[in-house]
């Protein structure tokens, strides 16, 4: 077994609204039902972040990995 692995939890946050524009304009053209299923999750997921270690705004997608492969990087030292 390996002892030396180390899990690091990082929640990438968006606010409701534009969560739900990218619900709607996804090329796999979610139903209307999986879309509100989806957001009705968003409070109890919000609910949860102080259970990770980071926790991100995902508003830019260069900038969001970026950031993840600094926190990568910085959790492997």
């Amino acid at each position: 077994m390996l002892k030396d692995i180390k899990v690091v939890t990082i929640f990438l946050r968006v606010p409701k609204e534009e969560l739900k524009r990218r619900l709607k304009d996804r090329i796999d053209h979610l139903s209307p039902e999986e879309v509100e299923l989806r957001l009705n999750r968003f409070d109890y997921e919000e609910s949860k972040i102080a259970n990770y270690d980071y926790v991100l705004k995902n508003d830019d997608l260069e900038k969001t990995l970026a950031v993840i492969k600094t926190i990568i990087e910085y959790e492997m030292k």
